[in-house]
């Protein structure tokens, strides 16, 4: 009886391992990044077409001179994946989450591979919170949230807002396509 219980406890932790195992290493779906595409203007001259991400519109953002091109998250499910679903992304590349109304909008690394700055824009795109270089998250993840509401929030590389000096009050500019 005695080998017969540790057979059984043997055997569930064993399955215990395997289903842990699974369920932290199997593939998560991703969104796959389009290739950068060649195609020719009115005059006839060639001109690179943006990357970015299948099945997401892009804007292009324009922070303190720099232009970013953005995949726009306008849907919930997009919003709630937002970058986890990239592996890396370029200085030039971001990510703009378009909310209905202005709130304290909460962020969180949960899923992300790589580490970004979080900035959050008022109703007239006007920088009003950011979060410098936060890490991709473990087993328990904050949550970040401004003291102020907003209606807009840019994901960027990490450094970003320091490197081009993103503080509150910085203007953004971009233009959204209803």
């Amino acid at each position: 009886m005695r080998i017969g219980t540790v057979i059984i406890i043997s055997a569930g932790a064993v399955a215990a391992v395997i289903a842990a195992f699974l369920a932290f290493y199997m593939p998560v779906e991703r969104v796959v990044e389009r290739q950068p595409e060649v195609v020719e203007n009115e005059a006839g001259s060639p001109v690179v077409e943006p990357a970015g991400l299948e099945g997401y519109d892009q804007t292009t953002v324009v922070v303190n001179g720099v232009q970013l091109i953005t995949d726009i998250a306008d849907t919930q499910e997009k919003k709630s994946k937002g970058l986890s679903v990239r592996d890396s992304m370029d200085e030039n590349e971001a990510m703009l989450f378009l909310f209905n109304t202005e709130s304290r909008h909460s962020f969180w690394m949960k899923g992300m591979k790589f580490p970004i700055d979080i900035i959050w824009l008022d109703s007239n795109k006007q920088v009003v919170h950011v979060e410098h270089s936060l890490e991709p998250c473990g087993i328990t993840c904050p949550n970040y949230t401004p003291e102020e509401e907003s209606l807009y929030v840019l994901e960027t590389v990490a450094g970003f807002a320091n490197k081009y000096n993103v503080v509150d009050g910085t203007n953004v500019e971009f233009q959204i396509e209803n």
